[in-house]
Protein backbone atom coordinates (compact mmCIF):
# COMPACT_ATOMS: atom_id res chain seq x y z
CA UNK A 1 0.00 0.00 0.00
CA UNK A 2 1.43 3.52 -1.13
CA UNK A 3 1.90 6.63 1.72
CA UNK A 4 -0.99 7.98 -0.18
CA UNK A 5 -3.12 4.97 0.04
CA UNK A 6 -2.05 5.30 3.91
CA UNK A 7 -3.46 8.58 4.43
CA UNK A 8 -6.47 8.13 3.13
CA UNK A 9 -6.99 5.45 5.29
CA UNK A 10 -6.04 6.89 8.22
CA UNK A 11 -7.57 10.67 8.41
CA UNK A 12 -11.16 9.44 8.03
CA UNK A 13 -10.55 7.65 11.27
CA UNK A 14 -9.22 10.51 13.51
CA UNK A 15 -11.45 12.83 12.21
CA UNK A 16 -14.21 10.29 13.05
CA UNK A 17 -12.75 9.80 16.65
CA UNK A 18 -12.38 13.87 16.82
CA UNK A 19 -16.01 14.02 16.45
CA UNK A 20 -16.68 11.99 18.66
CA UNK A 21 -18.12 13.00 22.32
CA UNK A 22 -17.16 11.45 25.80
CA UNK A 23 -19.57 10.80 28.58
CA UNK A 24 -19.48 8.33 31.44
CA UNK A 25 -16.66 6.57 29.59
CA UNK A 26 -19.03 5.97 26.36
CA UNK A 27 -18.11 7.01 23.01
CA UNK A 28 -20.10 8.03 20.78
CA UNK A 29 -21.03 10.95 17.89
CA UNK A 30 -23.73 13.82 17.80
CA UNK A 31 -26.01 11.94 16.20
CA UNK A 32 -25.63 8.58 17.78
CA UNK A 33 -26.04 10.19 21.67
CA UNK A 34 -29.29 12.09 20.19
CA UNK A 35 -30.78 8.89 19.20
CA UNK A 36 -30.04 7.29 22.47
CA UNK A 37 -31.36 10.63 24.78
CA UNK A 38 -34.97 10.19 22.10
CA UNK A 39 -35.85 7.25 23.89
CA UNK A 40 -36.44 8.53 27.50
CA UNK A 41 -37.67 11.67 25.81
CA UNK A 42 -40.48 10.08 23.95
CA UNK A 43 -41.48 8.13 26.69
CA UNK A 44 -41.94 11.20 29.09
CA UNK A 45 -43.47 13.16 26.11
CA UNK A 46 -45.84 10.82 25.56
CA UNK A 47 -46.44 10.87 29.29
CA UNK A 48 -47.44 14.54 28.78
CA UNK A 49 -50.21 14.14 26.20
CA UNK A 50 -53.32 14.74 26.72
CA UNK A 51 -54.75 11.43 25.63
CA UNK A 52 -56.88 8.79 27.65
CA UNK A 53 -57.65 9.02 31.50
CA UNK A 54 -54.86 7.55 33.33
CA UNK A 55 -51.02 8.18 33.16
CA UNK A 56 -50.64 4.86 33.82
CA UNK A 57 -52.01 3.78 30.24
CA UNK A 58 -50.10 6.53 28.64
CA UNK A 59 -47.24 5.00 30.23
CA UNK A 60 -47.66 1.46 28.73
CA UNK A 61 -47.50 2.90 25.28
CA UNK A 62 -44.49 5.01 26.18
CA UNK A 63 -42.92 1.56 27.21
CA UNK A 64 -44.00 0.54 23.78
CA UNK A 65 -42.50 3.60 21.97
CA UNK A 66 -38.98 3.60 23.83
CA UNK A 67 -38.66 0.07 23.06
CA UNK A 68 -39.70 -0.15 19.54
CA UNK A 69 -37.06 3.34 18.85
CA UNK A 70 -34.04 1.34 20.58
CA UNK A 71 -34.79 -1.54 18.59
CA UNK A 72 -35.14 -0.18 15.21
CA UNK A 73 -32.31 2.36 15.20
CA UNK A 74 -29.88 0.31 17.16
CA UNK A 75 -29.36 2.96 19.76
CA UNK A 76 -27.90 -0.04 22.05
CA UNK A 77 -27.48 -3.55 22.14
CA UNK A 78 -31.03 -5.00 21.55
CA UNK A 79 -30.85 -7.39 25.02
CA UNK A 80 -30.43 -3.95 26.66
CA UNK A 81 -33.85 -3.21 25.86
CA UNK A 82 -35.17 -6.10 28.67
CA UNK A 83 -34.23 -2.91 31.41
CA UNK A 84 -36.86 -0.71 29.79
CA UNK A 85 -40.10 -1.85 30.79
CA UNK A 86 -38.34 -1.86 34.54
CA UNK A 87 -37.57 1.30 34.80
CA UNK A 88 -40.58 2.99 32.48
CA UNK A 89 -43.01 1.68 35.19
CA UNK A 90 -40.71 3.25 37.91
CA UNK A 91 -42.26 6.42 37.23
CA UNK A 92 -46.34 4.85 37.08
CA UNK A 93 -48.80 5.20 39.82
CA UNK A 94 -50.16 1.37 41.13
CA UNK A 95 -47.52 -0.31 39.26
CA UNK A 96 -46.53 -3.40 41.75
CA UNK A 97 -42.43 -3.91 41.04
CA UNK A 98 -42.77 -7.55 42.23
CA UNK A 99 -45.21 -8.29 38.94
CA UNK A 100 -43.13 -6.44 36.73
CA UNK A 101 -39.90 -8.24 37.06
CA UNK A 102 -42.22 -11.66 36.83
CA UNK A 103 -43.64 -10.48 33.77
CA UNK A 104 -39.98 -11.12 31.89
CA UNK A 105 -40.50 -14.69 32.58
CA UNK A 106 -43.37 -15.71 30.27
CA UNK A 107 -45.33 -18.89 30.40
CA UNK A 108 -44.47 -20.09 26.65
CA UNK A 109 -40.69 -19.14 26.93
CA UNK A 110 -39.60 -23.03 27.32
CA UNK A 111 -41.41 -23.11 23.62
CA UNK A 112 -38.53 -20.92 22.03
CA UNK A 113 -35.53 -21.52 24.98
CA UNK A 114 -36.25 -25.24 24.21
CA UNK A 115 -35.96 -25.72 20.46
CA UNK A 116 -33.06 -22.74 20.68
CA UNK A 117 -31.07 -24.60 23.50
CA UNK A 118 -31.39 -27.78 20.73
CA UNK A 119 -30.10 -26.20 17.72
CA UNK A 120 -27.68 -24.70 19.52
CA UNK A 121 -26.49 -28.40 20.96
CA UNK A 122 -26.18 -29.70 17.14
CA UNK A 123 -24.13 -26.64 16.58
CA UNK A 124 -21.64 -27.74 19.46
CA UNK A 125 -21.37 -31.10 17.94
CA UNK A 126 -21.17 -30.25 14.01
CA UNK A 127 -24.79 -31.47 12.96
CA UNK A 128 -25.70 -27.70 11.10
CA UNK A 129 -22.29 -27.56 9.57
CA UNK A 130 -23.27 -31.44 8.32
CA UNK A 131 -26.53 -30.66 7.43
CA UNK A 132 -25.69 -27.71 5.11
CA UNK A 133 -22.76 -29.14 3.28
CA UNK A 134 -24.95 -32.32 2.64
CA UNK A 135 -27.83 -30.23 1.36
CA UNK A 136 -24.90 -27.61 -0.89
CA UNK A 137 -22.62 -30.53 -2.01
CA UNK A 138 -26.02 -31.03 -4.06
CA UNK A 139 -26.60 -27.79 -5.63
CA UNK A 140 -23.53 -26.69 -7.68
CA UNK A 141 -21.99 -23.42 -8.14
CA UNK A 142 -24.81 -21.30 -9.21
CA UNK A 143 -24.94 -18.01 -7.42
CA UNK A 144 -28.79 -17.84 -7.80
CA UNK A 145 -29.40 -21.78 -6.92
CA UNK A 146 -27.19 -21.11 -3.93
CA UNK A 147 -29.35 -18.54 -2.97
CA UNK A 148 -32.53 -20.24 -3.20
CA UNK A 149 -30.92 -23.19 -1.11
CA UNK A 150 -29.59 -21.38 1.55
CA UNK A 151 -33.22 -19.28 1.93
CA UNK A 152 -35.08 -23.07 1.88
CA UNK A 153 -32.97 -24.62 4.15
CA UNK A 154 -33.07 -21.49 6.93
CA UNK A 155 -37.33 -21.32 6.52
CA UNK A 156 -37.43 -24.44 6.50
CA UNK A 157 -35.44 -25.46 9.93
CA UNK A 158 -37.28 -22.09 11.50
CA UNK A 159 -40.26 -24.13 11.09
CA UNK A 160 -39.46 -25.57 14.35
CA UNK A 161 -36.97 -23.75 15.98
CA UNK A 162 -36.00 -20.19 16.90
CA UNK A 163 -35.20 -17.93 13.67
CA UNK A 164 -32.43 -16.26 15.80
CA UNK A 165 -31.02 -19.68 16.48
CA UNK A 166 -31.35 -20.45 12.65
CA UNK A 167 -29.37 -17.25 11.61
CA UNK A 168 -26.64 -17.79 14.02
CA UNK A 169 -26.31 -21.58 13.10
CA UNK A 170 -26.16 -20.91 9.56
CA UNK A 171 -24.31 -18.09 8.87
CA UNK A 172 -21.00 -19.21 10.17
CA UNK A 173 -21.56 -21.61 7.24
CA UNK A 174 -22.48 -19.87 5.01
CA UNK A 175 -19.31 -17.66 5.68
CA UNK A 176 -16.94 -20.22 5.44
CA UNK A 177 -18.55 -20.95 1.51
CA UNK A 178 -17.87 -17.90 0.54
CA UNK A 179 -14.45 -17.42 1.91
CA UNK A 180 -13.76 -20.44 -0.07
CA UNK A 181 -14.37 -18.33 -3.03
CA UNK A 182 -12.58 -15.40 -2.30
CA UNK A 183 -14.57 -13.92 0.01
CA UNK A 184 -12.88 -13.16 3.28
CA UNK A 185 -13.49 -9.92 5.03
CA UNK A 186 -16.65 -8.33 5.78
CA UNK A 187 -15.79 -5.83 3.18
CA UNK A 188 -15.80 -7.94 0.58
CA UNK A 189 -18.91 -9.19 1.57
CA UNK A 190 -20.69 -6.19 1.08
CA UNK A 191 -18.77 -5.03 -1.61
CA UNK A 192 -20.55 -8.28 -3.91
CA UNK A 193 -23.59 -8.17 -4.51
CA UNK A 194 -23.40 -12.44 -5.26
CA UNK A 195 -22.07 -12.95 -1.42
CA UNK A 196 -24.75 -10.30 -0.21
CA UNK A 197 -27.64 -12.16 -1.76
CA UNK A 198 -26.21 -15.24 0.28
CA UNK A 199 -26.08 -13.96 3.46
CA UNK A 200 -29.33 -11.48 2.97
CA UNK A 201 -31.51 -15.49 1.98
CA UNK A 202 -30.22 -16.75 5.39
CA UNK A 203 -31.40 -13.58 7.46
CA UNK A 204 -34.71 -13.52 5.18
CA UNK A 205 -35.05 -17.32 5.08
CA UNK A 206 -34.80 -17.47 8.81
CA UNK A 207 -37.72 -14.95 9.58
CA UNK A 208 -39.89 -16.32 7.09
CA UNK A 209 -40.57 -19.61 8.69
CA UNK A 210 -40.91 -18.42 11.68
CA UNK A 211 -44.48 -18.96 11.65
CA UNK A 212 -45.83 -22.20 11.05
CA UNK A 213 -45.55 -23.36 14.57
CA UNK A 214 -46.00 -22.04 17.74
CA UNK A 215 -41.78 -23.10 18.56
CA UNK A 216 -40.59 -20.73 15.53
CA UNK A 217 -39.81 -17.80 16.93
CA UNK A 218 -41.10 -15.26 19.67
CA UNK A 219 -43.96 -13.62 17.11
CA UNK A 220 -45.34 -17.21 17.35
CA UNK A 221 -45.42 -17.99 20.87
CA UNK A 222 -46.63 -14.64 22.27
CA UNK A 223 -49.63 -14.99 19.29
CA UNK A 224 -50.19 -18.79 20.47
CA UNK A 225 -50.32 -17.85 24.09
CA UNK A 226 -52.38 -14.69 23.72
CA UNK A 227 -55.22 -17.44 21.50
CA UNK A 228 -54.91 -19.70 24.56
CA UNK A 229 -55.82 -16.55 27.22
CA UNK A 230 -58.29 -14.90 24.81
CA UNK A 231 -60.75 -18.37 24.63
CA UNK A 232 -59.54 -19.97 27.63
CA UNK A 233 -58.11 -23.17 26.33
CA UNK A 234 -54.98 -24.63 24.97
CA UNK A 235 -54.69 -24.20 21.77
CA UNK A 236 -52.88 -27.52 20.25
CA UNK A 237 -49.94 -27.40 18.37
CA UNK A 238 -51.16 -29.41 15.46
CA UNK A 239 -54.61 -26.95 15.63
CA UNK A 240 -52.36 -23.72 15.07
CA UNK A 241 -50.29 -25.54 12.54
CA UNK A 242 -52.75 -26.77 10.26
CA UNK A 243 -54.46 -23.24 10.03
CA UNK A 244 -50.90 -21.52 9.75
CA UNK A 245 -49.44 -24.14 6.50
CA UNK A 246 -50.86 -22.65 3.37
CA UNK A 247 -50.40 -18.78 3.95
CA UNK A 248 -46.76 -19.92 5.29
CA UNK A 249 -46.35 -21.91 1.92
CA UNK A 250 -47.81 -19.17 0.01
CA UNK A 251 -45.42 -16.39 1.45
CA UNK A 252 -42.74 -18.40 0.32
CA UNK A 253 -43.22 -18.60 -3.21
CA UNK A 254 -42.80 -15.11 -4.00
CA UNK A 255 -39.83 -14.75 -2.11
CA UNK A 256 -37.87 -17.63 -3.61
CA UNK A 257 -38.70 -15.49 -6.88
CA UNK A 258 -37.27 -12.67 -5.76
CA UNK A 259 -33.49 -14.18 -5.24
CA UNK A 260 -33.70 -17.12 -7.83
CA UNK A 261 -34.70 -14.34 -10.39
CA UNK A 262 -34.39 -10.76 -9.01
CA UNK A 263 -32.11 -9.54 -6.75
CA UNK A 264 -29.30 -8.88 -8.65
CA UNK A 265 -25.51 -10.98 -8.69
CA UNK A 266 -21.98 -10.30 -10.21
CA UNK A 267 -22.12 -13.68 -12.01
CA UNK A 268 -24.17 -16.75 -12.74
CA UNK A 269 -21.37 -18.97 -10.92
CA UNK A 270 -18.70 -19.01 -8.18
CA UNK A 271 -15.66 -20.84 -8.52
CA UNK A 272 -14.91 -24.31 -7.13
CA UNK A 273 -17.36 -24.56 -4.34
CA UNK A 274 -18.69 -27.67 -5.21
CA UNK A 275 -15.86 -29.24 -4.67
CA UNK A 276 -15.25 -27.67 -1.08
CA UNK A 277 -18.94 -28.73 0.30
CA UNK A 278 -17.58 -32.58 -0.95
CA UNK A 279 -14.45 -32.30 0.75
CA UNK A 280 -15.56 -30.49 4.16
CA UNK A 281 -18.07 -33.15 4.15
CA UNK A 282 -15.73 -35.39 3.80
CA UNK A 283 -13.49 -34.39 6.38
CA UNK A 284 -16.39 -34.70 8.51
CA UNK A 285 -16.23 -38.48 8.38
CA UNK A 286 -19.53 -40.41 9.52
CA UNK A 287 -22.25 -39.46 11.30
CA UNK A 288 -21.36 -39.15 15.05
CA UNK A 289 -23.92 -40.71 17.75
CA UNK A 290 -23.85 -37.28 19.73
CA UNK A 291 -24.95 -36.13 16.35
CA UNK A 292 -27.79 -38.55 15.98
CA UNK A 293 -29.32 -38.66 19.52
CA UNK A 294 -29.42 -34.79 19.46
CA UNK A 295 -31.89 -35.18 16.33
CA UNK A 296 -33.66 -37.89 17.71
CA UNK A 297 -34.51 -36.46 21.32
CA UNK A 298 -35.19 -33.15 19.10
CA UNK A 299 -38.03 -34.76 16.89
CA UNK A 300 -39.06 -36.80 19.82
CA UNK A 301 -39.65 -33.08 21.62
CA UNK A 302 -41.67 -31.95 18.56
CA UNK A 303 -43.70 -34.92 18.11
CA UNK A 304 -45.01 -34.99 21.90
CA UNK A 305 -46.51 -31.88 21.91
CA UNK A 306 -48.01 -32.52 18.31
CA UNK A 307 -49.57 -35.56 19.81
CA UNK A 308 -50.68 -34.39 22.63
CA UNK A 309 -54.36 -35.55 21.91
CA UNK A 310 -53.41 -39.26 21.47
CA UNK A 311 -51.54 -39.58 24.85
CA UNK A 312 -53.19 -37.09 27.28
CA UNK A 313 -56.20 -39.29 27.95
CA UNK A 314 -53.82 -41.39 29.62
CA UNK A 315 -52.36 -38.88 32.23
CA UNK A 316 -54.24 -38.61 35.71
CA UNK A 317 -57.52 -36.55 35.92
CA UNK A 318 -56.70 -33.10 36.32
CA UNK A 319 -53.25 -33.26 35.19
CA UNK A 320 -52.23 -30.84 32.15
CA UNK A 321 -48.54 -31.06 30.31
CA UNK A 322 -48.37 -27.86 28.49
CA UNK A 323 -46.19 -27.97 25.20
CA UNK A 324 -43.69 -25.63 27.29
CA UNK A 325 -42.93 -27.84 29.82
CA UNK A 326 -42.20 -30.77 27.61
CA UNK A 327 -39.82 -28.66 25.77
CA UNK A 328 -38.35 -27.50 29.54
CA UNK A 329 -37.97 -31.42 31.00
CA UNK A 330 -36.41 -32.36 27.38
CA UNK A 331 -33.41 -29.62 28.00
CA UNK A 332 -33.53 -30.84 31.58
CA UNK A 333 -32.74 -34.40 29.86
CA UNK A 334 -30.28 -33.12 27.99
CA UNK A 335 -28.44 -31.39 30.27
CA UNK A 336 -28.08 -34.73 32.15
CA UNK A 337 -26.89 -36.99 29.66
CA UNK A 338 -23.29 -37.55 28.79
CA UNK A 339 -22.30 -37.12 25.44
CA UNK A 340 -22.03 -40.91 23.65
CA UNK A 341 -18.72 -39.47 21.95
CA UNK A 342 -17.08 -35.91 20.78
CA UNK A 343 -18.97 -35.23 17.96
CA UNK A 344 -18.30 -34.72 14.19
CA UNK A 345 -14.44 -34.04 13.97
CA UNK A 346 -14.35 -30.18 12.22
CA UNK A 347 -17.30 -27.73 12.28
CA UNK A 348 -17.23 -27.53 16.46
CA UNK A 349 -16.89 -24.27 18.06
CA UNK A 350 -14.72 -25.76 21.07
CA UNK A 351 -12.46 -28.79 21.73
CA UNK A 352 -14.62 -31.63 23.50
CA UNK A 353 -14.17 -32.03 27.19
CA UNK A 354 -14.16 -35.55 28.65
CA UNK A 355 -17.63 -36.12 30.30
CA UNK A 356 -19.18 -33.52 28.41
CA UNK A 357 -23.00 -33.35 28.78
CA UNK A 358 -25.24 -33.17 25.34
CA UNK A 359 -26.35 -29.91 26.58
CA UNK A 360 -23.35 -28.68 28.02
CA UNK A 361 -21.68 -25.17 28.83
CA UNK A 362 -20.04 -25.12 26.00
CA UNK A 363 -23.40 -25.64 23.79
CA UNK A 364 -24.53 -22.89 25.61
CA UNK A 365 -21.80 -20.57 25.09
CA UNK A 366 -23.20 -21.16 20.88
CA UNK A 367 -26.22 -19.41 22.39
CA UNK A 368 -26.65 -15.74 21.61
CA UNK A 369 -27.89 -13.64 24.87
CA UNK A 370 -28.24 -10.69 23.52
CA UNK A 371 -30.60 -11.94 20.92
CA UNK A 372 -32.52 -14.17 23.25
CA UNK A 373 -33.13 -10.83 25.59
CA UNK A 374 -35.65 -9.54 22.73
CA UNK A 375 -37.93 -11.99 23.49
CA UNK A 376 -38.42 -11.60 27.26
CA UNK A 377 -38.75 -7.97 26.65
CA UNK A 378 -41.30 -8.43 23.74
CA UNK A 379 -43.26 -10.76 26.33
CA UNK A 380 -43.17 -8.47 29.10
CA UNK A 381 -44.65 -5.32 27.12
CA UNK A 382 -47.43 -7.68 25.79
CA UNK A 383 -48.49 -8.38 29.77
CA UNK A 384 -47.58 -4.55 30.93
CA UNK A 385 -49.36 -3.33 27.74
CA UNK A 386 -52.77 -5.07 29.48
CA UNK A 387 -51.65 -4.42 33.49
CA UNK A 388 -51.02 -0.77 32.61
CA UNK A 389 -54.34 -0.19 30.45
CA UNK A 390 -52.60 0.61 27.57
CA UNK A 391 -54.31 -2.12 25.25
CA UNK A 392 -57.57 0.11 25.93
CA UNK A 393 -56.00 3.46 24.79
CA UNK A 394 -54.34 1.46 22.32
CA UNK A 395 -57.48 -0.30 20.99
CA UNK A 396 -58.85 3.57 20.39
CA UNK A 397 -55.77 4.25 18.35
CA UNK A 398 -55.63 1.27 16.09
CA UNK A 399 -58.92 1.81 14.64
CA UNK A 400 -61.97 -0.82 13.99
CA UNK A 401 -60.14 -2.58 11.26
CA UNK A 402 -63.29 -5.26 11.67
CA UNK A 403 -65.98 -2.72 10.99
CA UNK A 404 -64.87 -2.03 7.27
CA UNK A 405 -65.61 -3.88 4.40
CA UNK A 406 -63.46 -7.56 4.23
CA UNK A 407 -60.80 -6.28 1.82
CA UNK A 408 -60.29 -2.64 3.00
CA UNK A 409 -60.06 -3.71 6.55
CA UNK A 410 -57.38 -6.63 6.17
CA UNK A 411 -55.82 -4.24 4.02
CA UNK A 412 -55.20 -1.62 6.27
CA UNK A 413 -54.78 -3.81 9.42
CA UNK A 414 -52.02 -5.82 7.38
CA UNK A 415 -50.58 -2.88 6.17
CA UNK A 416 -50.36 -1.22 10.03
CA UNK A 417 -48.79 -4.50 10.96
CA UNK A 418 -46.40 -4.67 8.32
CA UNK A 419 -44.79 -0.97 8.78
CA UNK A 420 -44.70 -1.57 12.22
CA UNK A 421 -42.80 -4.68 11.98
CA UNK A 422 -40.17 -3.19 10.53
CA UNK A 423 -38.98 -0.49 13.39
CA UNK A 424 -40.15 -3.27 16.01
CA UNK A 425 -39.03 -6.16 14.97
CA UNK A 426 -41.43 -9.44 14.27
CA UNK A 427 -41.38 -10.13 18.58
CA UNK A 428 -41.64 -6.70 19.88
CA UNK A 429 -44.43 -5.75 17.20
CA UNK A 430 -46.66 -8.88 18.24
CA UNK A 431 -45.83 -8.35 21.97
CA UNK A 432 -47.27 -4.98 21.16
CA UNK A 433 -50.46 -6.07 19.33
CA UNK A 434 -51.25 -9.37 20.51
CA UNK A 435 -53.17 -8.18 23.86
CA UNK A 436 -54.41 -5.03 22.37
CA UNK A 437 -55.89 -7.02 19.02
CA UNK A 438 -57.35 -9.64 21.74
CA UNK A 439 -58.90 -7.07 23.88
CA UNK A 440 -60.41 -4.68 21.24
CA UNK A 441 -62.12 -7.94 18.72
CA UNK A 442 -63.44 -9.46 22.10
CA UNK A 443 -64.92 -5.65 23.12
CA UNK A 444 -66.41 -5.50 20.03
CA UNK A 445 -68.10 -8.51 19.79
CA UNK A 446 -65.90 -9.84 16.85
CA UNK A 447 -64.43 -13.15 16.63
CA UNK A 448 -60.34 -12.67 17.95
CA UNK A 449 -58.85 -15.66 16.19
CA UNK A 450 -58.53 -14.60 12.76
CA UNK A 451 -57.20 -11.45 13.26
CA UNK A 452 -54.63 -12.76 16.01
CA UNK A 453 -53.70 -14.97 13.86
CA UNK A 454 -53.77 -12.50 10.46
CA UNK A 455 -51.10 -10.50 12.81
CA UNK A 456 -48.70 -12.36 14.35
CA UNK A 457 -48.55 -13.75 10.63
CA UNK A 458 -48.04 -10.16 8.87
CA UNK A 459 -45.44 -8.72 11.98
CA UNK A 460 -43.10 -12.64 10.81
CA UNK A 461 -42.30 -10.07 7.69
CA UNK A 462 -39.85 -7.95 9.46
CA UNK A 463 -37.05 -7.94 7.19
CA UNK A 464 -35.77 -4.49 6.74
CA UNK A 465 -33.44 -3.93 10.37
CA UNK A 466 -30.88 -6.08 11.58
CA UNK A 467 -32.20 -5.93 15.22
CA UNK A 468 -35.64 -8.75 13.81
CA UNK A 469 -34.70 -12.23 14.99
CA UNK A 470 -33.43 -13.72 11.64
CA UNK A 471 -32.15 -10.70 10.22
CA UNK A 472 -29.31 -10.58 12.73
CA UNK A 473 -27.83 -12.62 10.01
CA UNK A 474 -26.38 -9.62 8.30
CA UNK A 475 -24.21 -7.84 10.89
CA UNK A 476 -22.79 -11.10 12.33
CA UNK A 477 -21.49 -11.62 8.60
CA UNK A 478 -20.02 -8.50 7.95
CA UNK A 479 -18.58 -7.77 11.36
CA UNK A 480 -20.89 -5.95 12.98
CA UNK A 481 -21.67 -3.30 10.08
CA UNK A 482 -24.58 -2.88 8.24
CA UNK A 483 -25.83 -2.62 4.68
CA UNK A 484 -28.48 -0.56 2.38
CA UNK A 485 -29.24 -4.00 0.64
CA UNK A 486 -31.05 -5.35 3.48
CA UNK A 487 -33.66 -2.76 4.03
CA UNK A 488 -34.13 -2.45 0.12
CA UNK A 489 -33.96 -6.36 0.01
CA UNK A 490 -36.20 -6.55 3.21
CA UNK A 491 -38.67 -3.89 1.93
CA UNK A 492 -39.23 -5.62 -1.92
CA UNK A 493 -39.52 -9.05 0.70
CA UNK A 494 -42.24 -7.41 2.87
CA UNK A 495 -43.92 -5.94 0.32
CA UNK A 496 -44.84 -9.35 -1.73
CA UNK A 497 -45.53 -11.25 1.63
CA UNK A 498 -47.56 -8.24 2.97
CA UNK A 499 -49.73 -8.77 -0.49
CA UNK A 500 -50.03 -12.68 0.31
CA UNK A 501 -51.31 -11.84 3.81
CA UNK A 502 -53.86 -9.31 2.46
CA UNK A 503 -55.28 -11.25 -0.64
CA UNK A 504 -55.16 -14.50 1.81
CA UNK A 505 -56.74 -13.04 4.87
CA UNK A 506 -59.19 -10.80 2.89
CA UNK A 507 -60.44 -13.84 0.90
CA UNK A 508 -61.18 -15.80 4.30
CA UNK A 509 -62.68 -12.84 5.41
CA UNK A 510 -64.72 -12.01 2.45
CA UNK A 511 -66.13 -15.98 2.26
CA UNK A 512 -66.37 -16.45 6.00
CA UNK A 513 -63.66 -19.81 5.33
CA UNK A 514 -64.34 -20.84 9.20
CA UNK A 515 -61.54 -23.59 8.70
CA UNK A 516 -58.91 -20.42 9.39
CA UNK A 517 -61.89 -18.49 12.12
CA UNK A 518 -61.69 -21.43 14.66
CA UNK A 519 -58.91 -23.36 16.83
Amino acid sequence: MSIGQTQKCTLPQETRQANRISILGFNKTLTEWLILFTGPVLYFLILALPIGDSITARGGLAIIAWTAWYWGTGAIPTGYCIFIPLLGTAFLPGMDWGKITQSLIHPGIGMILGPALIVCMWCRWGFTRRMALYCLKHVGTSVRAQAVTWLILATTTSFVAANVVIAIALTPIALEVLKNVGYDSGAKLKNSKSAMLIIIAVGVGASLGGFLTPMAGGQAVITWTQLCQTLGITVSMASFTSRMALPVFLSIIPVVILFGLVFPVDARHFEGSTAFFESELKKMGPISRAEVWGVVIFFLAILLPFLQPLWTPYLPQGVNVPPALIFSVVVGILALLPAPDAGAPVGKPMAYEKGERLLSINAFKVCPLQAFLIWPTAMSISILVNDTGASKLMANLLGSYWDKPAFIGVGLFVLFCVLLAQPASDTGAAGMLAPVVAAATVAAGQNPVPWLLMMGYTVNFSFCVPTATGTMALPIALEGKASWRLPVYGAVCAAVCGLVSWLFWGLVMQNNWTFWQTL
